[in-house]
């Protein structure tokens, strides 16, 4: 028999956040964005995941997954400034309970985007005790959690709620300021840091990262040395400034990629998706080849690396099923050449909400049905199961 491509233990799981399939998240700046017309639809009962989550994880549990990664919501957790709701706190971690039942290892994050509408209306990430308040909100999410989950992700993309929130003005809180964006930028790395210690301080054991998006940024000319420039300070900017400044705060890195971006010149680059390339139907751009030097690129950090988000928005699940088979390829391939990959949480296990783009977008290797919520495993959720189960790929490339 042919040797595994993927070691024994390896996470093969899929990826959810609260608010994108819990459902009734009325609490929350996303809601409220959502009401004023920030969305084109709104999150309503989304996949009704907050009552259905034991049958769901059984379900990736059936599909051969040995892991997955959900959030919690902060606004369901602490729906007034200082009053923790106890049941909430229990929910999630029967969640991640049930998930040790099923034998899958869960990986939890504590913030996907989200923010209570009383934080919100203080000034969401810029208010003056935010920090002190995510810390806070944190440590009480860890301690629910102690023996139940050991893999903890702070923050989700910090990098894009600064992006879309503060800069493109597109998400909340609708802001359009260079100013803002820094700002913003520099206190998400406070609020990791403040979390980083008081979650190391009360429970050591816990293996703690962030989910950092990761564009690939490239030159459109490669021969252009202004291109190559741009295409070192936009990755510089985006990419590398928050791990560097988040230095020694975690076990594990977490690595959200989508697609590459070529850049044009030394402030403007092509979006993602470029007009000779395939790419998905959110617009962004197939490549492979993007995944495996963003992984390259994170040796720098020296810590193992968790693939916390990978996926494809396609109506096509033929598209689904290449896409998962390529990117599972050049993740070997790094993987071959020395870098530290622990696991691979594929974007998303459900249709969901897509924020800004509503519900049109599909991700999930499971579709969920608007009207009956019936779930339906599609066939590329059984491809890559089957590589999960067995640690190999199909048609292996047999000089690598």
């Amino acid at each position: 028999m042919r040797a595994r491509d993927f070691p024994e233990g390896f996470l093969f799981g899929a990826a959810t956040s609260s608010h994108q399939v819990e459902g009734g998240n009325d609490n929350c700046d996303w809601w409220d964005f959502e009401l004023a017309g920030g969305s084109k639809d709104p999150s309503g009962n989304a996949c009704e995941h907050y009552g259905r989550y034991p049958d769901d994880i059984a379900l990736l549990r059936s599909l051969g997954l040995n892991s997955y990664r959900f959030s919690l919501e902060w606004s369901r957790i602490e729906p007034e400034p200082g009053r923790l709701d106890t049941r909430q706190l229990e929910h999630y971690r029967q969640m991640a309970l049930a998930c040790r039942e099923q034998d899958v290892e869960p990986i939890v994050t504590l913030h996907h985007f989200t923010l209570p509408r009383w934080l919100s209306e203080r000034g969401g990430v810029l208010a003056p005790d935010s920090t002190d308040r995510f810390a806070s909100f944190c440590a009480a999410a860890a301690d629910a959690l102690e023996g139940a989950a050991r893999y903890i992700v702070t923050i989700n993309e910090p990098m894009v709620l600064v992006l879309m929130g503060y800069l493109d003005g597109v998400w909340p809180p609708g802001r359009k300021s260079p100013v803002s964006a820094v700002a913003a930028a520099r206190r998400l790395v406070r609020w990791h840091r403040e979390a980083y210690a008081r979650i190391h301080a009360r429970h050591p054991d816990m293996l703690l990262g962030v989910a950092k998006h990761w564009i690939d940024f490239q030159p459109r000319e490669r021969g252009s040395a202004t291109q190559r420039r741009g295409a070192q300070v936009e990755d510089y900017l985006f990419n590398r400034w928050y791990m560097r400044a988040i230095r020694g705060t975690y076990q594990f890195i977490g690595l959200n990629y989508y697609s590459t971006r070529y850049v044009t010149s030394l402030t403007r680059g092509e979006p993602l998706a470029s007009a000779d390339e395939a790419h998905t139907e959110m617009g962004w751009s197939i490549s492979p080849q993007g995944f495996q030097r963003a992984l390259r690129a994170l040796k720098e950090f020296e810590r193992p690396i968790l693939v916390t988000e990978n996926g494809i928005a396609a109506s096509d699940d033929e598209a689904r099923r290449a896409y998962i088979l390529d990117h599972l390829t050049a993740m070997r391939h790094a993987m071959r050449e020395g870098v530290p990959v622990i696991g691979y949480q594929y974007w998303s296990l459900l249709d969901n909400f897509e924020w800004a783009e509503g519900y049109r977008p599909q991700f999930g290797i499971v579709a969920v049905d608007r009207e009956t919520q019936e779930r339906t495993v599609r066939e590329s959720g059984r491809f890559y199961g089957e590589i999960a189960r067995s640690g190999r790929l199909p048609h292996a490339d047999p000089q690598t």
